[in-house]
């Protein structure tokens, strides 16, 4: 064996306390304690509102499909989420009148009517033109004879 000095003994035992020192020093900069933490995960996105659609005021049009091509008048009725407003005839030489009950609007169109465009009116939204509905209640030809039967009238309303 080889005997060893003091001296000797000493400087080698620095030298291990100085490389363990390193070894520890490295692995904390590393900024880990071994992998026993889970990973850092960003935090979770906030749910968001689901966007509310936008009013959009507007213009509907009534459009109306007859069996007759001698119509001079007819009154209906249209009802709707909103009450139909600033009603004006879209047949040249027609007048429309109105009444509104809440939500719903009795109009009567008088002059030579025909299947198309019959009356359009302003809401307050352009979207919610499927909610409104339109029936027919009368109608009568150009000498003003009442019509028999309304069936076979249909109103579409739309932008």
């Amino acid at each position: 064996m080889i005997a060893m000095t003091r001296t000797l003994w000493t400087s080698l035992q620095l030298v291990r306390v100085m490389l363990l020192s390193s070894a520890a020093g490295v692995a904390l900069s590393c900024g880990g304690s071994g992998g026993d933490r889970a990973p850092t995960q960003p935090p979770p996105e906030q749910p968001t509102a689901p966007a509310v659609p936008v009013a959009v005021p507007g213009t509907l049009t009534a459009r109306l499909v007859t069996p007759n091509a001698d119509d001079g008048a007819i009154l209906l009725d249209v009802t709707g989420p909103a009450p139909a407003a600033e009603i004006t005839a879209a047949v040249q030489g027609a007048v429309a009148h109105s009444r509104t009950d809440g939500n719903t609007t009795r109009v009567a169109v008088f002059g030579p009517l025909a299947s198309g465009a019959l009356f359009k009116f302003a809401v307050p939204d352009v979207n919610a033109a499927p909610q409104f509905t339109a029936k027919v209640t009368e109608a009568s030809d150009r000498a003003s004879a009442l019509r028999t039967s309304v069936t076979g009238y249909q109103i579409t309303i739309a932008p």
